[in-house]
């Protein structure tokens, strides 16, 4: 979708600039791009099979136990959704179901120690990143970019 200043060509309407369409679009690039940059870390710590949906489902899920029908809610998936990526995950090593003590036969979803070490280094790179974006933007104005974004527009 263009977000230059045009008039429609059948019905000549005016298509007004818009610096909010333009920052949707550019937080979408830029969404992506963090994305592609994250794995291309993650791969140099040994991570190569790692994939952005891999990625995404990981960092849906709590440090502690997680539970299949909690996380569908969610993700706004079916459970056999959550169950196939488990099994996905757990097959490459990173996550692990099993039964909680404290919960009877209840199965949760968690991660393994190799996947513990996996969301650590992802951690760590967002962290040298937050430290060039603190030097270049500086942290109150950072902050104010997350409370505005944080909120839908009214």
């Amino acid at each position: 979708m263009s977000t230059e200043l045009t008039r429609s060509p059948r019905a000549g309407y005016d298509l007004v600039d818009s610096r909010s369409l333009k920052l949707m679009f550019q937080l979408d690039h830029f969404g992506q791009g963090l994305m592609t940059w994250l794995l291309g870390q993650l791969a140099g710590d040994g991570f190569a099979d790692l994939t952005a949906k891999h990625l995404s489902f990981l960092g849906a899920l709590d440090c502690g136990p997680n539970h299949a029908s909690e996380l569908a809610r969610r993700m706004g998936v079916t459970r056999q959704a959550i169950h196939k990526s488990v099994r996905e995950l757990g097959d490459l090593g990173w996550l692990d179901t099993v039964q909680h003590p404290d919960l009877g036969n209840q199965k949760v979803i968690e991660f393994t120690e190799e996947g513990e070490r996996l969301m650590s280094r992802a951690r760590f790179h967002f962290a040298q990143l937050d430290q060039q974006l603190e030097t270049r933007f500086g942290a109150d104005f950072l902050d104010q970019v997350l409370g505005f974004l944080s909120e839908p527009p009214k």
